[in-house]
């Protein structure tokens, strides 16, 4: 190895630019994530699958689900219970519990007394919440798309936009933050800007990637 002269000033500028581009080397050749869902992060923003958060997350919603699933203890952080009861649907107005569900509670959603307010407390003992699958605006044919649940104090905001469009959602930029007004996460959603012209031709495929993980139930088995 050839040792550079004792007299030649070191360029940091230099140093730190090779050093720099080491790194995006080495990120690139990663294993991908194992997860594709996106997570929000109460007074940070939203964790990627990749671990990185980042405080303002713009994407291209690419499909929507409405999930309703019944949870019989009170949250506590950290722990996981399995739903007994649950529905997955592209339609909010016509949900039935799934197949697979381990003891339903009724033929369909909304004649369910679980599913009214004050099953519990003054909410419902069913869980209305809606997932989203994501796509970044630079999105290609080789892009995943992440998942991203809305909560039912983060669903008001994006099913608002969802009501007032003209045109499809996947034509469309959204902006999601996190409402730093509140001590709970909250989603606020809003139109940012029409989609990218070159995403245009990636849609479908996209849109037949997003299918297995946005219409997953709580089958864990």
């Amino acid at each position: 190895m050839t040792e550079a002269p004792k007299n030649q000033v070191l360029d940091l500028q230099a140093l730190r630019a090779q050093l720099a581009n080491r790194l995006q080397s080495q990120k690139s050749q990663l294993p991908p994530p194992t997860s594709v869902r996106i997570r929000p992060v109460l007074k940070e923003g939203f964790k990627l699958p990749d671990e990185t958060i980042v405080e303002v997350l713009e994407g291209i919603v690419v499909d929507v689900r409405y999930i309703n699933a019944l949870y019989l203890k009170p949250f506590k952080r950290g722990e996981i219970e399995t739903p007994p009861c649950w529905s997955v649907s592209v339609d909010a107005n016509n949900m039935a519990p799934d197949e697979k569900c381990l003891k339903a509670k009724c033929e369909d959603c909304q004649s369910c007394p679980l599913n009214e307010f004050g099953s519990k407390g003054n909410g419902k003992a069913c869980k209305n919440t809606v997932r989203l699958a994501i796509v970044p605006v630079d999105a290609d044919e080789k892009t995943v798309p992440f998942i991203m649940d809305l909560a039912p104090t983060s669903t008001t905001p994006f099913l608002k936009v969802l009501r007032g469009l003209q045109v499809p959602i996947q034509t469309v930029v959204m902006e999601f933050t996190l409402d730093p007004k509140v001590e709970y996460v909250k989603i606020n959603s809003q139109l940012l800007s029409p989609a990218p012209d070159a995403v245009a031709k990636h849609l479908l495929g996209l849109i037949d990637k997003a299918q297995a993980p946005i219409s997953r139930g709580f089958d864990f088995d």
